[in-house]
């Protein structure tokens, strides 16, 4: 790129990390240049590493592989899109510098071992023809592999050794959201339909040695028996009138209902409503405060690169969209 072509972004404007997405979007009026073959090549660096605009589409396209749309999308959505990508493209980039510098960026063995992973899920040569029918390049995909496993690097390596939580957190947290931890009283019961009460009678009686509902129902050609644990209040109103008054092992007799033909249950078991103590939530807990702190270790880490990086952009391809999208 060319010095008149080249604008370096003032470390005010990217300390915030919420600024920096919306310089992002804005940026993102780039990508929709790549029509254009005069403008293919560098569209940014971060601290020098370039990112070329073949590697930005490339990257759109395999993350919108999934549920492309047939419509035609708006220049504002092409903006959100390839800022969102570019956006993830520019923290990959801080991620694996930082971690390079801290002798921790994942290495070709550790890439190698996670594509043989990979691979082993299928049979010969249908991996590359996976990448071929879904339009991916092998080397966009290994980039992403070893975008993925820097972040988690970044994470378990770097931030997380980092976090402590102690009881007196824990404790907090579970007392300010001790509503979370209510379990809502369940009922398991046997459930049997069937066209005509004899058939429905049987099974009642039969289920006093079996309860396993496969077994019962391969016994009756046009008996449908099931098993189902519910809480309380996402029983069917049909359902919890069988249930009322029953003691589990007891059931509701046959009763036709209309239309549906005879239907019973036999109630199980009531497990009643009660609040899990905090012993049994405590590694529920700290896990929530883990990641919880685990994204404010990343938002101050992001910032503090964002603060210190040097990010250019071509400003000749966004002037090429303005004058040529605008005239479209």
């Amino acid at each position: 790129m060319s010095e008149g072509a080249v604008r370096t972004i003032d470390t005010f404007m990217i300390s915030n990390p919420a600024r920096f997405l919306i310089f992002v979007w804005f940026f993102s009026f780039l990508a929709v240049a790549c029509a254009s073959p005069s403008n293919e090549g560098v569209v940014a660096r971060v601290n020098g590493e370039p990112i070329y605009l073949e590697q930005l589409k490339a990257k759109h396209d395999l993350r919108h592989l999934v549920g492309v749309k047939s419509d035609i999308p708006s220049l504002e959505h092409l903006q959100a899109e390839y800022g969102m990508v570019l956006s993830d493209m520019v923290v990959g980039l801080l991620a694996s510098q930082f971690l390079a510098k801290q002798g921790k960026a994942v290495s070709e063995d550790e890439l190698d071992a996670v594509e043989a992973k990979v691979r082993a899920d299928y049979p010969e040569g249908a991996f590359e023809q996976m990448l071929v029918e879904e339009y991916i390049d092998l080397d966009v995909w290994r980039e992403q592999v070893r975008v993925s496993l820097n972040q988690e690097k970044l994470f378990q390596k770097v931030l997380r050794p980092q976090i402590s939580i102690d009881y007196q957190e824990v404790d907090a947290f579970y007392r300010e959201n001790i509503v979370d931890f209510y379990l809502h009283p369940k009922v398991r019961f046997l459930y049997i339909q069937g066209p005509d009460k004899e058939s429905v009678k049987k099974v009642l009686e039969l289920a006093r040695q079996e309860e396993d509902p496969v077994a019962l129902g391969m016994r009756f050609d046009r008996v449908e028996v099931h098993r189902y644990t519910l809480h309380e209040n996402n029983i069917p109103t049909d359902w919890r009138s069988f249930l009322e008054g029953l003691e589990p092992g007891q059931n509701s007799g046959a009763k036709v209902l209309e239309g549906q033909g005879y239907q019973a249950v036999i109630l199980l078991e009531k497990t009643p409503g009660r609040i899990v103590d905090l012993a049994q939530a405590y590694l529920v807990v700290e896990r929530i405060l883990v990641e919880r702190k685990l994204q404010e270790a990343f938002d101050a880490w992001l910032a503090a690169e964002l603060a210190a990086a040097r990010i250019e952009v071509n400003i000749s391809l966004l002037h090429w969209l303005r004058e040529g999208a605008g005239a479209s």
